[in-house]
């Protein structure tokens, strides 16, 4: 055998491992797990601001005793500020992203972990916000029930009711606190975590 067909022999090696790779291509489309993940974050990002100009509108739409309003628009405005620095975090990631198609082993290692990290930041997003909203809720709730002579919104956030009262107060805080939470994470593992499955079993598949 010669040197020709020594090469040859080889360069059909690499041709043939090569056609073997898994190879996940953003052409592909929905069934892509790199696309749908790309494509959910999108939608995410319209929902979510969506979202923050219905809630900082609210009060603009139906009037809110003044106490309840100011209460509603500080609590609603960090939050506002926390979704915004996560929809940033978003944008980045898909720019990062935008001509991204996987044929190696390092690419969608690299996927997964910006992804990942993306998605670390949307709990922290998720504790801080299970934390923040249930005070705008209340507002919500509250704001426009009297309770002798103060709103009952009003005396809830000033504490000026009985221990019976309080305890109640704070039960009902972390339930809803509790359900925002676990929701946020369920909606995040149902957006994100098939997807995510998927392309670390072309990951280990690739590492055999």
């Amino acid at each position: 055998m010669n040197f020709d067909e020594i090469k040859k022999g080889m360069d059909d090696e690499v041709s043939k491992e090569t056609k073997d790779l898994p190879i996940i291509d953003l052409k592909r489309g929905k069934n892509n797990p790199v696309h749908a993940i790309r494509s959910n974050m999108k939608k995410e990002i319209i929902t979510q601001l969506a979202c923050i100009v219905i809630f900082m509108t609210y009060p603009a739409v139906i009037a809110m005793p003044e106490f309840s309003e100011a209460v509603y628009y500080v609590f609603m405005f960090i939050t506002s500020l926390m979704t915004l620095g996560y929809i940033i975090k978003l944008s980045f990631f898909l720019k990062r992203t935008s001509n991204f198609a996987v044929n190696t082993k390092d690419a969608i290692s690299n996927f997964i972990h910006e992804a990942k990290l993306t998605l670390e930041v949307y709990k922290s997003f998720i504790i801080a916000g299970s934390l923040l909203l249930p005070v705008p809720v209340f507002a919500v709730l509250g704001g426009f029930k009297v309770n002798g002579d103060q709103f009952l919104f009003e005396k809830w956030f000033t504490l000026n009711i009985s221990n019976n009262e309080l305890i109640f107060l704070i039960l009902a805080y972390l339930v809803v606190a509790i359900v925002v939470y676990y929701t946020t994470v369920g909606w995040a593992k149902l957006m994100y975590g098939k997807y995510l499955r998927e392309l670390e079993e072309v990951n280990s598949a690739l590492s055999e």
